[in-house]
């Protein structure tokens, strides 16, 4: 018997691999990458909801290369993706991510880039022909928080007070600024040439593009694959991999699908550059402390600069919903012909839809309905001239309407019928019984909801950032930007809504014992 397994054995070793391919028996090992799915043409979703992109299909060719590895992606949005990167959420990132000092010394670049791209001063079609910096003092410049074009933004306000320009921070993709430079509501934004002709040819429209003489302060050309400290085998293999599809013209083929044209090439400059930080990387290893208690520190006062604005939209939207919610309770219970539906239905919508989508409708939305009455009516509002946080105040204040409506509602229908008529009995009228008797008992039945409902609200303002509106949430993601201490400053801002929250509570409570709720 042993005789015969010792004459098999050889045998069955040598057919396994004809049933068993060597990608079968090689365990894959998974990575994710973090990627924001709204960077076209170097990633997003086309008409199949297939996510794409130069710098997908790279990654999908890598994938395909290597047996052993296999990529899954994870959408988030944009300033979240060094947060993800630094807390082991994402191995690799990948958003046409450029370099500069913080980056270097925090995160692990691919050698060299996969795509070379430039960046440019985009204006509308209106504007001075060669327009510098030097030139945009006072004007509205949109970018995205902790990105290249912010920090070289924030950098030239400091070393240039006299041509200082207004930055308008906005959670948003690079086409939606672009196109914002074109309908008015900001002066100029700095993205590269990629993005410009990607959404002038999608939307059918023109902007200028000025050359900025000095590109290489707002990011040195070029986009790369960026991972945590611990991938360096990832990172060898992805290099390697990237090196085998630039010479056999995969990567060139990739860019002239995307782009109509090879910006895959490395000059002398960038390989002997990227090569010398390489050399400085292996020789000096970053202190690169997991948790720093110092950056939450300076991360507290910097926010706290924004809690007059997150308080004025909870202060504003809260008594919206207050006013608005008790004259919607009403109409439902007086039935009010011809309105009773239309409340139903508004109720309904803002209930049963994220509060998100509702910031959405009211920015973008509104602007568009305006435009239609000025061509229909005649008139000539400026709908670029209505400040953000406008929408911010009807957004939040009619979605708030829409849960007190029914708490008041509840509230005005939980009063003890036997008050009631005893205020019939002593000769007061309908409107004189609701004002004296009911409004007042019902509103001490309904001071713990609201107080839930105000709490809610409260926290519902860090939404504010997602339209430029620059609240405490914002300024936490662009202190993050700076510093790229994103997990230090989520910290420091969750204390803060905590400690807003405490505080709430307290007054709620407070406020019951005060009117003895039960």
């Amino acid at each position: 018997m042993k005789k015969l397994i010792q004459l098999l054995l050889p045998i069955v070793l040598l057919l396994i691999p004809l049933f068993f391919p060597s990608n079968l028996l090689l365990a894959k090992e998974h990575y994710t990458v973090g990627t924001s799915g709204q960077t076209k043409p170097l990633n997003y979703f086309d008409d199949q909801n297939n996510l794409v992109g130069i710098e997908i299909e790279i990654l999908q060719e890598i994938d395909r290369r290597n047996d052993d590895l296999q990529f899954d992606f994870e959408i988030t949005e944009f300033s979240s993706l060094f947060a993800g990167l630094d807390s082991g959420q994402f191995d690799l990132v990948a958003n046409n991510l450029g370099e500069n000092p913080e980056r270097r010394e925090k995160f692990l670049f691919s050698i060299y880039p996969y795509i070379i791209t430039h960046n440019v001063l985009i204006t509308s079609l209106d504007s001075d022909n060669q327009l510098t910096m030097e030139k945009m003092g006072g004007k509205t410049f949109g970018v995205v928080p902790s990105s290249p074009q912010s920090i070289y933004l924030e950098a030239w306000n400091k070393e240039h007070p006299e041509q200082a320009v207004i930055i308008k921070y906005a959670d948003s993709d690079p086409a939606s600024l672009i196109r914002d430079v074109y309908n008015g509501r900001i002066d100029a934004t700095i993205y590269a040439t990629t993005y410009l002709k990607d959404v002038e040819d999608t939307y059918g429209i023109q902007l200028k593009a000025h050359p900025i003489a000095n590109e290489e302060e707002i990011r040195i050309p070029g986009s790369y694959f960026i991972f945590r400290k611990d991938q360096e085998a990832l990172r060898q293999k992805i290099d390697q991999t990237l090196q085998t599809l630039r010479q056999d013209g995969t990567l060139k083929a990739i860019s002239q699908k995307y782009l109509g044209q090879d910006d895959t090439v490395l000059n002398n400059e960038i390989i002997q550059r990227n090569q010398t930080i390489e050399n400085q990387r292996l020789l000096e290893k970053s202190d690169n402390h997991l948790i720093s208690i110092e950056a939450i520190g300076l991360a507290f006062p910097r926010i706290l600069e924004k809690l007059p604005t997150t308080l004025l939209i909870t202060l504003i939207a809260g008594l919206i919903g207050l006013i608005l919610g008790f004259i919607l309770a009403m109409i439902k219970l007086k039935k009010v012909k011809g309105l009773k539906w239309l409340v139903n239905f508004f109720v309904s919508y803002m209930r049963g839809t994220p509060l998100l989508v509702q910031l959405f409708l009211a920015y973008y939305g509104l602007p568009i309905f305006l435009q239609w009455l000025n061509k229909t009516i005649g008139t000539n509002w400026d709908v670029n001239q209505v400040p953000a946080i406008f929408y911010a105040f009807l957004a939040m204040g009619l979605n708030e309407a829409a849960y007190n409506s029914e708490t008041i509602r509840s509230a005005i229908l939980s009063v003890d019928p036997k008050e009631i008529e005893a205020a019939y009995s002593i000769g007061l009228n309908s409107r004189q019984a609701m004002l004296r008797i009911i409004l007042p008992s019902a509103m001490i039945n309904a001071i713990p909801n609201l107080g839930n409902s105000l709490i809610r609200l409260l926290k519902g303002t860090s939404l504010a950032f997602t339209i430029t509106v620059i609240d405490m949430m914002g300024q936490a993601k662009i202190t993050a930007g700076a510093n790229l201490r994103f997990f230090e400053a989520y910290i420091a801002i969750s204390l803060i809504y905590w400690g807003l929250c405490i505080l709430l509570e307290w007054t709620i409570v407070k406020l019951e014992h005060h009117y003895q709720v039960s």
